[in-house]
Formats: C-alpha cells, structure tokens, sequence
C-alpha cells in the first residue's frame, strides 16, 4: 500500500508542478538557442531541378542557353540545367529555386520578396549561342511564388495565375517545413544576379543571400537568339515568332 500512496502523491505533485516546469524549459530552451546562437528557423535554397521537381511527371519543361548545338540531349528535363553547365551554358528564360523553411521552435517568419541583385552583360549583335527547349509535356506548373523580372528588377509574391498577393506570413510550430518557390524570369538579353531575401523571424531582421554557390546567377533571355527543340531523340529548329 505504502508504494501506491507514494505512487498517487508523485502524480498529484507532477500535475501540479507541470504547467510551471514547461513553460521554465522552453524559456531555458531559448536561452540555450540564444547562447549557442542556434536560429530558431532554417532556411534552405535548393537551386538543381532534378531536386526541385522531384517525384513530379517528366513532362516539365526546359529552355537552356548553349555555345552550340550538341549532338544529344538528356532524356529527363529536369537534368538540362547540369548537362548545360557541363557544357558551358547556363538556365535561359526562366531560373527556379525552391526555398525551404524548417522552425525549431514556434516561430512566425514573414517572408518578404527579395532585393535583386543584378548586371546586364553585353550578348552581341547577332548574339552568340542558340536556345535549346524541351517543351512542357503535360499541364504546366504554375505554383504560387516569388516572381522577378530582371529587366525590370521588379520582385513580387503571385499566385498560380500570376495575379499579385501579400508577402506570406507564416506561423511555424517546432518541426514545421514550409516550402515556396522564386521564378527569375529574362526575356531578353544577359544577367548575372543575386538576390536578398529579407525574412523576419519573431519581429527580428535577417536577410539571407541567395546566389549559386560562391558566384552569381546567370540566365539567358530567349529572344533573337535561334531556337531548337528536342524531340523525338532530334533537334529541331522552331521557326520565330
């Protein structure tokens, strides 16, 4: 009898002792976070297509600048941007990243569309290098997202119609993932670019630097230059509009 009066006297003790220990080891929680300089969110840019669209459909398009025309091409789209670098080419038309936020503790991030970063580059009269597309196969995708037009240098949140909407304002319990994706649209002519996404996490600043690796973005835009498209195991040259 005496270790199950012990029993319900160590019960009765933790429900009361409880609501005041929980909230204790969260503010110890945060001080440890602070001390050690641990961030209450992670944010992660994954810039590689074939990690992006993962487990989507094949059908996703693909447009790449080029030096000249190859002989073949990857079968999967979603594999065009590292055969094009392998071949000293780079992303044309659009650039797509896709932007992950990971909380470990409950947090709100308000994400800001971010400042661009940009250099126009001469690309010559008539310009050097062709296109090479692997047209969408099925239903395009269009998520909401962050859109830039770097001609314009504009930055925006939009829906899947492309109308503009408010920045995204998220509330994230510990363990929460959030995703979203950056469109970084060149119509013409050449950018080397970066960008800085502003977020604010619990009313505090920070932004985040994003840029391929240790350099800059480069991207093409489509027009006056030839454009080929693979299909069939063929190129094909598309006739201008």
């Amino acid at each position: 009898m005496d270790k199950f009066y012990a029993a319900v006297a160590g019960g009765i003790v933790m429900l009361f002792l409880t609501p005041a220990i929980h909230p204790l080891s969260k503010r110890l929680e945060k001080l440890s976070r602070r001390i050690y300089k641990i961030k209450p969110v992670s944010i992660h840019v994954e810039r590689d297509p074939s990690i992006i669209y993962a487990g989507f459909p094949r059908w996703v398009g693909s447009s790449v600048w080029l030096p000249e025309l190859p002989d073949g091409a990857p079968d999967d789209p979603t594999d065009w941007h590292s055969w094009a670098q392998g071949l000293g080419g780079a992303d044309a038309y659009v650039t797509v990243l896709k932007v992950t936020i990971t909380s470990r503790e409950l947090a709100t991030v308000v994400v800001n569309p971010p400042k661009v970063r940009r250099d126009s580059l001469p690309i010559g009269m008539p310009p050097k290098g062709l296109i090479a597309t692997s047209p969408v196969g099925g239903a395009e995708m269009n998520p909401r997202r962050i859109q830039i037009n770097l001609a314009m240098g504009t930055s925006i949140w939009v829906n899947p119609d492309g109308e503009p909407i408010e920045a995204r304002s998220l509330t994230l319990a510990s363990g929460d993932v959030e995703q979203f994706y950056v469109y970084v649209i060149a119509e013409s002519g050449r950018y080397k670019w970066h960008l800085e996404l502003p977020v604010l996490i619990d009313g505090n600043r920070e932004v985040i630097r994003i840029a391929d690796g240790e350099h800059s973005f480069v991207t093409y835009g489509m027009e006056g230059f030839s454009e080929y498209l693979w299909h069939d195991d063929s190129w094909k040259a598309r006739d201008p509009l």
